[in-house]
Parts: structure tokens; sequence; C-alpha cells
């Protein structure tokens, strides 16, 4: 397993300073697959998962690092999806209003009308060789008796909903 966490593409100056280090976090593993880092890539059974805080279609940051990493010849993308999170971009609206990407990929519920409103930022990207089985993201829709999970008197326990792949090889 290869993991990490990448830093946020927000909150930048004029010097572009985090967009810059949120890409070069997130490319660290595509150059790491290709073999143009001092380690060796890794043997075929791998998977590359974390919180890129980037995605591919809409907000902040440079998104070619989070596409080429999801397009990577060695890397499947089984795109998890909820049926929450289609539903809070619908129901939210704001900012979701203007995305491109699909809402039922969404893994993160961020500010709606003063913020980037709710992104695919959380990723499980298996090798080639593995067969993906299920996927999911943890996010109930509210009529779903598992959306009490979620929260607890309303407060959110995390912005980022758990995203699964069951896996075989």
């Amino acid at each position: 397993m290869l993991g990490s966490y990448a830093g946020t593409p927000a909150f930048d100056g004029p010097e572009y300073r985090n967009a810059r280090r949120n890409h070069d976090e997130v490319t660290f593993w595509r150059l790491y697959l290709e073999g143009g880092l001092i380690a060796d890539p890794p043997e075929e059974n791998f998977i590359v998962l974390g919180n890129a805080n980037l995605d591919p279609n809409d907000g902040l940051g440079m998104r070619s690092a989070i596409t080429n990493l999801i397009r990577h010849p060695n890397i499947q993308d089984p795109e998890p999806r909820s049926k929450g999170g289609a539903q809070a971009a619908r129901l939210q609206g704001g900012a979701n209003e203007n995305q491109t990407g699909d809402p039922a990929l969404d893994t993160a519920d961020w500010r709606d009308l003063d913020g980037p409103g709710n992104l695919r930022v959380d990723y499980v990207l298996p090798s080639t060789v593995l067969r993906v089985q299920e996927t999911g993201v943890f996010w109930p829709a509210s009529q779903d008796p598992l959306h009490q999970v979620l929260s607890n008197q309303g407060v959110l326990a995390s912005r980022h909903a758990l995203v699964w792949v069951d896996i075989s090889r």
C-alpha cells in the first residue's frame, strides 16, 4: 500500500505555492511508478491510496497531476460511488451547481456558498493486475438508515467520506 496525504492547493498567495506543492505531492506517485525516482518502483501488486486534495474536474489546483495518476497504465481507477454524494450536491447547490464532475464520485463535503463545494479528493487506486470486486464511498443518502452514522447531533465526523475497494488477485 502506497499511502499519502497531499497538502491542499487552496489558501494560496500570488506565488501559487500551495497548488505547486500539491501538484508535486500527487505527481510523486506517477514518477515513482515509472521508475523516475531513486527507489525501485513497486512490484505489480500495489494500491495507491489517500487524500490527494485534488479533484480531476472541479475545485482549485493543478488537476493534471491527479488526471495523470488515475490514467497511469499500471493503475485502474474503479471510480467508487455513493448515492449520498449525488444527493448532497443536488440539495446543497452553491458551488456544486457549476461543477462538471459526477457528484456520485465526490468524497468530501466542503462549503457550498463560499467554498469549493463537494469534490472527489480521496482515492483507492489498485494496480491493474488486481481484480476489483466492489467499490463505494460511504456517503449514504438521507433516507438510508446508515446516514445517521455520519454525524453526531448534526455535526459531521469528517468532511471526508470513507472510500473502499474490495480487491482480489
